[in-house]
């Protein structure tokens, strides 16, 4: 009776153990799900990313975050794709160094945006919106000799529409970290602007 009682109690310890690890693995599968979908490795579109975040998160209250961080992400695939372009084709050697640095802060905060989708559970997109992808069309077509002041005014005007999104969620967002994030990247934004003019007073006297 001893040994059938010792069997019985290693079966069942067998059991729980397993039982314990089938739940390990679920929690692991679950979480990785989160981290996929939580994050811009997706093919939505702009309009898709919207979409599905207005779906599957139940308080309305973080729908303003997620379209934030939507607006934030296509924003700044566009500033990325203008300094590459840039880099490629402005004339001007100040504009071209502008590029280069504005190509690394807007490659740094392409990975913030995606720890904090992540963070947030807020799907971002892999497409930019529709206004910004004409304005990227604006600036390829662009004539050589017009390329450099075409790269500086709609990297103005995106940089200051931009700035007011970004200066009201840092007081607005329901998220503490998004409005953390939000607000870490206003100097960025100011130094942009001063950037920007400093390089357009440069093309103003030499052409």
């Amino acid at each position: 009776m001893e040994i059938e009682y010792g069997v019985k109690s290693i079966t069942l310890k067998h059991a729980v153990m397993k039982n314990a690890y089938h739940r390990i693995i679920a929690g692991l599968l679950a979480s990785l799900s989160l981290i996929v979908l939580g994050s811009c490795s997706s093919s939505l579109s702009y309009n898709e990313a919207l979409k599905k975040n207005t779906s599957k998160i139940e308080d309305p209250e973080r729908h303003d975050d997620a379209r934030f961080l939507v607006e934030a992400a296509s924003y700044n695939m566009l500033a990325m794709q203008m300094a590459e372009e840039a880099v490629k084709s402005g004339y001007s050697a100040s504009l071209v160094s502008l590029a280069r640095e504005n190509r690394e802060q807007h490659e740094e905060m392409a990975k913030e945006l995606k720890k904090l989708a992540r963070d947030e559970n807020i799907i971002l997109p892999a497409e930019m919106s529709d206004e910004h992808q004409k304005l990227m069309a604006e600036l390829k077509s662009a004539d050589r000799s017009e390329f450099d002041r075409t790269y500086i005014r709609i990297l103005r005007d995106i940089n200051e529409e931009d700035q007011q999104q970004f200066s009201q969620m840092a007081t607005d967002a329901t998220s503490e970290d998004v409005r953390a994030f939000a607000a870490r990247k206003l100097d960025l934004f100011e130094a942009h602007k001063s950037q920007l003019q400093t390089v357009d007073a440069e093309l103003l006297r030499t052409y």
